[in-house]
C-alpha cells in the first residue's frame, strides 16, 4: 500500500468516524485517567465543555479541594481552600462562567458558598445565613445571584441572595392553593432563572412558572390550568425568545392522585405568545407507539389489547408512571421531548433505629449525595407517611423521545430501556444528541459500561450497543463498579467518570494487585 492509498484510507475512517452518529461501532475511548480512592474520599465531576472538567474533593473535615484538568485529561491545576469542619459538600452550580460549590449540613441555617473562577484557577468564599430548620431542595446561581428553594415546616420557601453585598431575602412565593416549589433551573441564553410551583387544590394540581432575573425581579409568569378530569403532575418552564414560552411535563387522571401516588398518564406541552396561552395538548402514553417497549413480548400484547379494548368503548386505559421531563430540545421548527420512566424503593426497619439513611431523618449528606426534593416527583406529596420506611433509591425503567410539531401534534415517539439502573439521586442519566440528518443518539452509563441507541423518528438505525469501559491496562479485571455516569462534553466526545475495584493478576510489578480507582474517561463517537 502506497502513501497515497494510506493518506485515503485514512481520511475515510476520519469522515465516518465523524458522521454525525451514523455508526456507533466506532465509539472508543480516546484516554482515561486513575486517582487513587481511599476508603473516605470521593469526587464530584463537574464537566465544563471545552473549558474542561472540575473534581472537587474533601480530603479532611475542614478542606475542599478543586482540580481542573483540560480537554486532554491533563492537570491544568489544583486548589485546597478552607471549609467550616462540620460542614458537608451538598451541591454544585454551574451558569457557563464560573462554578459554586455549596457545604452546608441538614437542616442548617448556616451555608458556605465557593465560587471557583474555571480560567485562573482561584476561590471565593461566602458565607450566609438563612433560616432556621430551612430543607433546601435547590441551589442554582446565575452571576453573583444565588436562589435556594426548600421548605421550612412543610412551607415553600424561595430564598434569594446577592453575594457581593451580602443581602438576603425570600422572594414571594405565595400562590392561591397549597403550593410547592418542584423545580428550579438556569437558562443561560436569556439570563434568567425558571422556577416551577405545583398548586394542587384537592387532587387536582395547575402548574405556575415564573421566571426571574439576576437582580432577583420577577420577569414573567405563566400558568397551566388542567383538563377537568386531569392533574397536571409537573412542569418545565423554557423561554425559546422575548415572546414565545412553552411549559412541558406530566399529567395524570385527578382521581388516581395521593400524597403516596403521583400517577402519570402522558406528557402535555402548553405554548404562550405574550403570556397568552395558545394551546394545552396532552398525549396519553396510549397513544405512543414505543413507550411499552421495555416490557416483554407477552407483556406488550396484553396492554395493547386492554388499550384497544378502551378505546372501542371511548375511554382510556388508566396508567400509572412517574416520569423525570428534561428540557426542550429545539429541533427545526419541533419540539423534541425527552423523559426518563422511574419508580421510588423504600425499605422498612426497625421504627427505634429511625435516625440512619434516609432523607427524612438523615443527619448528614454524604458526600456527593446531591439534594432531594420529593415534590420533583409527586406534587401530592405532604411531608408525612413515610417514617416507617426508608428510601432506598431510585430504579429507572426506560426513556421515552418524542417530537412535536408547533401546534403539538405528536409526529414521532421512540424509547431506549435501561438494564435496571439504580440511582440514590433523582437526576438525568440519558443523554441526547440530535444531528442535522435526522438522526438522534441516546447514551447512558450503567455498571462501568456506556450504551447506545441511535435512532430516526419511529426507526432504530442501530440498536441497544454496549461499549465497555476498559482500564486499557493489560491483565486488569474490574471487578465491581460502584458509581458511574457519563456526559456529553463537546464535538464529538463525552466524558464517563465513577469508581471502580480493579484487579490485576498478569500485569507488570507497577499495575499487579488491589486498587479502587476514581476515573474520568474521555470517549469519542
Amino acid at each position: 500500500m502506497n502513501l497515497n492509498q494510506r493518506s485515503f484510507l485514512q481520511l475515510a475512517f476520519t469522515l465516518i468516524f465523524f458522521a454525525g452518529g451514523s455508526l456507533s461501532v466506532f465509539a472508543q475511548g480516546v484516554k482515561r485517567i486513575e486517582l487513587p480512592l481511599a476508603s473516605n474520599s470521593a469526587y464530584q465531576t463537574v464537566p465544563l465543555g471545552e473549558q474542561g472538567v472540575l473534581l472537587i474533593s474533601k480530603p479532611d473535615r475542614g478542606t475542599f479541594n478543586v482540580q481542573k484538568f483540560d480537554t486532554n485529561l491533563d492537570r491544568v491545576w489544583s486548589i485546597d481552600g478552607p471549609i467550616e469542619s462540620n460542614l458537608d459538600y451538598m451541591a454544585s452550580s454551574y451558569d457557563g462562567q464560573a462554578v459554586f460549590l455549596l457545604f452546608s449540613r441538614y437542616r442548617s441555617s448556616l451555608y458556605q458558598i465557593v465560587k471557583v473562577n474555571v480560567g485562573p484557577g482561584f476561590v471565593e468564599t461566602f458565607t450566609i445565613n438563612t433560616l432556621d430548620r430551612f430543607e433546601i431542595t435547590d441551589f442554582k446561581t446565575l452571576g453573583y445571584a444565588v436562589f435556594m428553594a426548600g421548605m421550612v415546616r412543610n412551607e415553600p420557601v424561595l430564598i434569594y441572595t446577592q453575594l457581593t453585598t451580602s443581602q438576603t431575602r425570600i422572594l414571594p412565593s405565595a400562590i392561591k392553593g397549597s403550593n410547592a416549589i418542584q423545580t428550579v433551573e438556569v437558562d443561560t441564553a436569556h439570563h434568567l432563572v425558571n422556577v416551577s410551583f405545583a398548586v394542587k387544590k384537592g387532587r387536582q394540581t395547575r402548574i405556575v412558572a415564573r421566571s426571574y432575573e439576576e437582580t432577583g425581579e420577577l420577569y414573567a409568569q405563566v400558568a397551566v390550568d388542567p383538563e377537568e378530569d386531569y392533574s397536571l403532575l409537573s412542569g418545565r418552564l423554557q423561554v425559546l425568545n422575548d415572546s414565545v414560552r412553552i411549559v412541558i411535563g406530566t399529567y395524570g387522571y385527578r382521581n388516581m392522585q395521593s400524597s403516596n401516588n403521583a400517577a402519570s398518564q402522558g406528557l402535555y406541552i402548553s405554548k404562550f405568545i405574550d403570556k397568552e396561552l395558545v394551546f394545552t395538548s396532552y398525549h396519553s402514553f396510549t397513544d405512543f407507539k414505543n413507550f411499552f417497549n421495555f416490557m416483554n413480548e407477552r407483556q406488550q400484547e396484553k396492554i395493547e389489547k386492554r388499550i384497544r379494548k378502551k378505546k372501542e368503548s371511548g375511554d382510556d386505559l388508566k396508567l400509572n408512571y412517574r416520569l423525570l421531563v428534561h428540557d426542550i430540545v429545539p429541533k427545526n421548527n419541533n419540539f423534541l421531548l425527552v423523559a426518563e420512566v422511574f419508580y421510588p424503593e423504600y425499605r422498612y426497619q426497625n421504627p427505634n433505629m429511625m435516625g440512619g439513611l434516609g432523607y427524612g431523618s438523615m443527619i448528614g449528606y454524604p458526600f456527593g449525595m446531591g439534594l432531594y426534593n420529593p415534590y420533583l416527583w409527586n406534587p401530592m406529596y405532604g411531608g408525612r407517611g413515610y417514617n416507617q420506611q426508608i428510601f432506598d433509591g431510585f430504579t429507572y425503567t426506560h426513556a421515552v423521545i418524542a417530537d412535536v410539531d408547533q401546534n403539538g401534534k405528536l409526529l414521532w415517539d421512540n424509547s431506549i430501556n435501561f438494564d435496571n439502573v439504580k440511582s440514590m439521586e433523582l437526576r438525568e442519566k440519558i443523554k441526547v444528541q440530535t444531528f442535522s440528518n435526522g438522526n438522534s443518539r441516546l447514551v447512558y452509563s450503567h455498571n462501568g459500561a456506556i450504551r447506545s441507541k441511535i435512532i430516526k423518528g419511529n426507526q432504530v438505525i442501530d440498536s441497544d450497543r454496549v461499549i465497555p469501559n476498559e482500564t486499557n491496562v493489560e491483565g486488569d479485571k474490574v471487578r465491581k463498579t460502584s458509581t458511574d455516569d457519563i456526559d456529553y462534553w463537546y464535538g464529538n466526545f463525552y466524558l464517563a467518570w465513577g469508581e471502580q475495584r480493579i484487579t490485576n493478576a498478569a500485569g507488570d510489578p507497577q499495575t499487579r494487585g488491589r486498587r479502587n480507582v476514581f476515573y474520568l474517561n474521555k470517549i469519542a463517537y
